[in-house]
């Protein structure tokens, strides 16, 4: 009897699906009503994100920001400038070249090496970043429905809607795809919980929102 029970109320709930999403079509059908409205969902996507996804995220937009290039750069160039005029300077008084050939062969180590160097400690700083900012979002089970005009996005504690028109830009690097809003705030979507990529694309690109491919990204 009981499971005579389950099998009616899974029977009727599926009818009541089904008439109200007939209902709803017929709503376009007679009275125009714009059919955008009606939100079906185009697509949903159910992932969490750990410590390596907002690292990631980080990196990049470091990686993007014009003023980190230009401390970058001011920091590779200052100090050998620094050093070659430091060395200039011993030179010409102690009137010894090997000074100057001593701090200039400091100076090139300095500009071919600082690269490597800064980038091994921006990714630190931003793993401590990561790991004090987001302690509470690691691995959060995440549901996003993609609608006609809607995103709308779910936890265990909270829900939040982003209306389309508020999407700015996407960018796919190798292993995520980053959305960029017009509030310069951003979701960060692994590529490995996305089944149909070009799915997911194809929504944005029928918003209207462009596309930066960043495929060949790496952080360095």
């Amino acid at each position: 009897m009981k499971r005579r029970s389950v099998e009616s109320g899974r029977f009727f709930y599926f009818v009541f699906e089904v008439f109200s999403k007939l209902l709803k079509i017929g709503l376009v059908i007679f009275t125009g009503y714009p059919f955008r409205y009606l939100r079906f969902p185009r697509m949903k996507l159910n992932y969490q994100l750990d410590h390596s996804d907002y690292l990631a995220y980080q990196l990049y937009t470091s990686s993007r920001s014009k003023s980190h290039k230009k401390k970058r750069l001011r920091n590779r160039v200052l100090l050998p400038i620094f050093f070659l005029g430091l060395g200039t300077f011993t030179a010409i008084t102690s009137d010894d070249l090997v000074v100057l050939f001593s701090y200039a062969g400091i100076a090139i180590l300095w500009f071919l090496l600082y690269p490597l160097y800064s980038g091994w400690l921006y990714k630190n700083h931003f793993k401590k970043h990561v790991k004090e900012t987001y302690k509470n979002r690691i691995h959060v089970p995440v549901e996003i429905v993609f609608q006609e005009d809607l995103i709308v996005a779910k936890d265990a504690t909270s829900e939040t809607k982003i209306s389309t028109t508020e999407l700015k830009e996407l960018t796919e690097t190798c292993e995520h795809f980053f959305l960029k809003l017009r509030t310069d705030t951003s979701l960060v979507f692994p590529k490995h919980f996305i089944s149909k990529p070009t799915e997911f694309k194809n929504y944005f690109k029928d918003q209207g929102v462009s596309y930066v491919n960043e495929l060949n990204w790496r952080w360095s």
